[in-house]
């Protein structure tokens, strides 16, 4: 492993606002007391089985019943299902109306801006190369995350029982699972890399979900104020259910945008491991495009959104003739948004990419094991993908 460069000059204080290094640092050896605490309970009494069963209900999307669950994850689950005081309901919804709407748009985005950003933080990426098989890590990870976003923005997705709300609970028990095993381990080096699946890194997860919007306006859609405060404040409330530290959780839209500019600027640094997790997720989105003539969109893609930072970071490829093609694609993402309508054909054009990515998913293997992959009915009629499950089950 090369020896880790200098971090880049910093930009100015205010950029960062109120999260400096002595506030963030902390929470980089922080990680989730009451979802770590259920796992322990239940290594402790043997229960690994049950474990298993746990996450790969994460996998095929299922619910678990009582008498599936240790008394320690049942607790777990009714302790950790409520809506917090300040979560505003009205801007929760709006912010599921977005998605519903340019949720095609925001897919894509999640794809080629939020995993690459996440790959870029050389800390991060290297709990996620840890245990191996990077091919079939990363391609687990990519439709665990697309089934956890589409369970979480969808129409009751965050109601009571509603998947999103058991959706993102697991996530939290895959994560205290992930900082027990690895935490044991003793050639992991908490004191340089932190607690595996920390504070820090939750969070800056989150914004990588939480800003999708303002990523977006770079190919021509435009956002109110209000609409971006919106789905912020959606994924607060989904920030909350993971188990984030409220005092990480941003006040509001601002404060957040100052809270990515400061981890950016602690965490993007090039490394070998998020060089491979981000060839593997490259090869992995060409794999689901029909054809090879468009293979280079991926990469033309996240080279338009990302930072030159974070494309440096991951050892992005250079672009092909493909880079011609942004142009248009930005005049047919700011012609949907004119419409209004994503029955428009513009909405349908400029949303054919994550079409063709979601459609993938439902025939996705990972490690030779089917993986099942489940869209939101009220999803499904908006972006016109009802036949999506039928052409998975034939």
């Amino acid at each position: 492993m090369p020896e880790t460069p200098e971090a880049p000059p910093s930009s100015s204080a205010s950029s960062r606002g109120r999260w400096t290094d002595e506030v963030l640092e902390p929470f980089r050896s922080m990680g989730e007391p009451v979802a770590d605490a259920a796992i322990q309970a239940v290594f402790a009494n043997n229960e690994v089985a049950a474990v298993n069963r746990i996450l790969q209900s994460l996998h095929s999307n299922v619910h678990l019943v009582p008498s599936e669950m240790p008394d320690a994850v049942e607790t777990y689950l009714n302790q950790t299902d409520d809506w917090p005081e300040w979560a505003d309901a009205e801007k929760v919804r709006l912010g599921q109306q977005l998605f519903q709407r340019y949720g095609m748009q925001m897919t894509l985005a999640y794809f080629t801006w939020s995993l690459p950003c996440c790959y870029a933080w050389a800390k991060a990426a290297k709990v996620l190369t840890w245990t191996g098989g990077i091919d079939k890590h990363v391609h687990r990870r990519i439709i665990e995350t697309a089934q956890f976003v589409l369970d979480v923005m969808a129409e009751g997705g965050l109601g009571p029982k509603g998947f999103g709300v058991r959706t993102a609970q697991k996530i939290r028990l895959l994560h205290a699972t992930i900082r027990y095993h690895v935490g044991k381990d003793p050639t992991w080096q908490a004191s340089e890399w932190g607690t595996p699946a920390n504070q820090e890194d939750h969070i800056a997860t989150l914004l990588t979900l939480a800003l999708v919007p303002r990523v977006l306006t770079k190919l021509g859609l435009d956002f109110t104020r209000e609409e971006e405060d919106a789905y912020f404040h959606c994924w607060k409330v989904i920030g909350h259910f993971l188990g984030i530290h409220p005092t990480l959780l941003p006040r509001d839209l601002d404060d957040a945008e100052q809270l990515w500019e400061a981890i950016q600027q602690r965490q993007v640094r090039p490394s070998e491991d998020g060089v491979a997790l981000t060839k593997a997720l490259v090869d992995y989105l060409k794999m689901r495009i029909p054809g090879t003539m468009m293979d280079g969109i991926v990469v033309t893609t996240m080279r338009e959104l990302c930072s030159v930072a974070v494309a440096e970071a991951v050892g992005l490829e250079k672009t092909d003739w493909t880079r011609h093609l942004v142009a248009p694609m930005r005049l047919m993402f700011s012609l949907s948004d004119e419409a209004q309508d994503q029955a428009d054909f513009a909405a349908k054009m400029s949303a054919s990419l994550s079409r063709k990515l979601l459609e993938g998913l439902h025939s996705s293997e990972t490690g030779g094991s089917r993986v099942t992959f489940r869209i939101p009915q009220s999803l499904q009629e908006s972006w016109n993908l009802a036949g999506a499950e039928d052409k998975k089950a034939s």
